[in-house]
C-alpha cells in the first residue's frame, strides 16, 4: 500500500462509494500537482510522494470534513432503501389506495363506534386516524417541490403531535417518557432526511425526500 493509498483509505471511511470515487478523483488530481511540483524542486520520487500526501493534510480531519459535505454510507443505503419502498408501492396501484383507507376506515370506526354509545373510544380512534392521515396521504400527494416539501413536513409534524395531545390530554406530561420513545425513531429519521437533501442537489431528490 503506498503513502496515498494509505491516505485516501482514511479520508474515505463511511462515505458512499460514490462519494469516496469523487473524493479519490479529487484528491488524485491534487496529489499529482504537488508531486510534480516537489521533483520540479529537485526532491527524490520517494520525498516527493512524502510532500504531496503531506500537503494534502490530515487524513482524519479530512474524512470528518467530507463526512459534512457528502454522503455516508448509511445515508446512501437509506436512501436506497427509500427508493425501493417508494417503486413498490408506486407498481402497485391497489396498495397506495388501501394505505390511504386505513385513515378514512379509522373515521368511518370512529363514527359507528360513537353511535353504539362507545365515546372514548370513538374519540382516540378518531383522533388516531387523523394523526395518521398525513402520512398515508403523503404517496399520492403531488409533492415535488422544496416549498411544498417544507409544508407537508410541517403539517405532519403539526398533526401528529397535535393528535399525541388530544389522545393523553392532561396526562401528557405524565406519560411524556412513553411519547418520547415512540417519537425518537421518527425525529431520528427526519433529521437523516434532512442530512441528505443538504448534500443532494435539488434535481437528484427522489418522492419520499421532499416527504
Amino acid at each position: 500500500m503506498t503513502i496515498l493509498e494509505g491516505w485516501l483509505r482514511q479520508a474515505t471511511r463511511h462515505l458512499a462509494n460514490n462519494s469516496a470515487a469523487q473524493v479519490r478523483t479529487e484528491i488524485q488530481e491534487h496529489y499529482e500537482l504537488a508531486r510534480d511540483a516537489a521533483i520540479a524542486d529537485g526532491a527524490s520520487s520517494v520525498e516527493a510522494d512524502r510532500l504531496a500526501v503531506n500537503a494534502l493534510g490530515d487524513a482524519k480531519e479530512a474524512n470528518r470534513q467530507y463526512r459534512h459535505v457528502l454522503l455516508t454510507a448509511g445515508e446512501a443505503r437509506m436512501l436506497r432503501e427509500g427508493n425501493w419502498e417508494a417503486t413498490a408501492l408506486c407498481s402497485r396501484r391497489w396498495l397506495k389506495w388501501l394505505i390511504m383507507g386505513v385513515p378514512v376506515a379509522a373515521g368511518v370506526a370512529a363514527i359507528a363506534l360513537f353511535l353504539a354509545g362507545h365515546v372514548a373510544i370513538a374519540r382516540d380512534l378518531l383522533i388516531s386516524g387523523i394523526g395518521m392521515s398525513p402520512l398515508f396521504a403523503a404517496p399520492l400527494l403531488p409533492i415535488n417541490t422544496p416549498l411544498r416539501g417544507r409544508l407537508f413536513r410541517c403539517v405532519k409534524c403539526i398533526a401528529l403531535i397535535g393528535a399525541l395531545l388530544l389522545l393523553f390530554g392532561p396526562e401528557t406530561f405524565k406519560w411524556f417518557w412513553l411519547l418520547l420513545s415512540c417519537l425518537w425513531p421518527l425525529a431520528l429519521t427526519e433529521w437523516r432526511r434532512a442530512s441528505i437533501r443538504r448534500r443532494l442537489p435539488i434535481t437528484a431528490w427522489p418522492h419520499h425526500l421532499y416527504l
